[in-house]
């Protein structure tokens, strides 16, 4: 849902996205949450759709699962896309917004699902949508996400990613960016783009800029054919 904007992009590119598992329509699973088994399900998902070598793209939490997966799995990382990543939670208020995710999605899942839908949406059927999606996940495993996602950290393996990587940042998303410099750092081949006037919600509220910053860095980095 969160990527519904980024099938404009389907004139040039093969798009995949899914929900992980606990989420909206995928499945259960009693086994305990892992960021290596989220990354095993990105294979999982690329192998189902006969794709050898893809760019991977991930907002937010979901930018540690792609880079969990070009570590684990750097035949099959054409590039990385990092939408208001980082490589581990450093910040006291990225900690925070975590742990009131976990407590939310325990006790008051219908809050947590109208607050991120208000604040990724003004299209109102489209924040609609992304709160039913958010209804059907699973509590446990919703909480289970925002667990891994707080205790994660590829700090000391950032050097293994030698993919290109595009890290986009909102402009006003100021204490996500400075993640940045490590990454700047240790993966030659990164380069970074800010979203003007944007906070965090850059792939829903400012999907033209974004998706004209993506189609650019995939043309120059040569992974789709310029025109």
């Amino acid at each position: 849902m969160t990527f519904r904007y980024q099938v404009s992009l389907m004139d040039e590119c093969q798009i995949i996205t899914f929900d992980i598992r606990g989420d909206g329509r995928s499945g259960r699973t009693s086994i305990p949450m892992a960021m290596e088994q989220l990354a095993y399900d990105v294979k999982r998902v690329l192998d189902a759709n006969h794709v050898g070598k893809a760019v991977i793209c991930g907002y937010s939490n979901g930018a540690s699962i792609v880079q969990e997966f070009a570590i684990n799995y750097p035949e099959r990382t054409a590039g990385l896309i990092l939408i208001g990543g980082f490589y581990a939670v450093r910040s006291f208020l990225l900690e925070k917004e975590y742990q009131i995710g976990i407590w939310a999605a325990k006790n008051i899942k219908t809050i947590l699902a109208a607050g991120l839908a208000k604040n990724h949406f003004t299209n109102k059927q489209a924040a609609d949508e992304l709160f039913n999606e958010i209804i059907r996940s699973d509590s446990k495993m919703l909480a289970a996400q925002y667990h891994v996602g707080l205790h994660y950290s590829s700090t000391d393996r950032l050097h293994q990613i030698k993919a290109p990587l595009l890290l986009i940042y909102g402009a006003k998303d100021y204490y996500i960016q400075s993640y940045q410099y490590l990454f700047r750092k240790l993966i030659p081949k990164t380069e970074v783009a800010y979203v003007h006037k944007m906070k965090h919600q850059v792939p829903t509220k400012s999907s033209h800029e974004c998706n004209a910053l993506i189609r650019e860095w995939m043309r120059r980095t040569k992974l789709i054919a310029s025109h």
